[in-house]
């Protein structure tokens, strides 16, 4: 389900949008993808949706492909590549929750 981002009144002059402001508001990574994480010991975990909210770029993980399973991040980004994932604030998981029943 792709949803369309409205792009807000944060423009450079001439009316040009700017573009990491444009990457917050849109979901950065577009297809699944497969991940290791953690130290010293890897895990490897499955990156099966990309969702914007608050413009946190969440990840929804899970341990194998097709789990019912879900772990939830926020993934920072920095020069186009994953640097880092954080555990999301409990502030974030009551509203996210309903952003989710549409998706998962």
């Amino acid at each position: 389900m792709d949803q369309q981002h409205v792009l807000y009144a944060k423009r450079l002059t001439g009316g040009i949008f700017d573009f990491m402001e444009y990457k917050k508001k849109k979901p950065f990574f577009p297809k699944p993808f497969k991940l290791r994480l953690g130290s010293p010991m890897n895990e490897t975990f499955y990156m099966t949706k990309n969702i914007v909210y608050m413009e946190k770029q969440i990840l929804i993980l899970s341990k194998e492909p097709e789990s019912e399973d879900k772990i939830l991040v926020e993934a920072k980004i920095e020069n186009g590549q994953l640097v880092q994932v954080i555990k999301l604030a409990d502030e974030y998981l009551e509203g996210l929750s309903n952003v989710l029943r549409d998706i998962i």
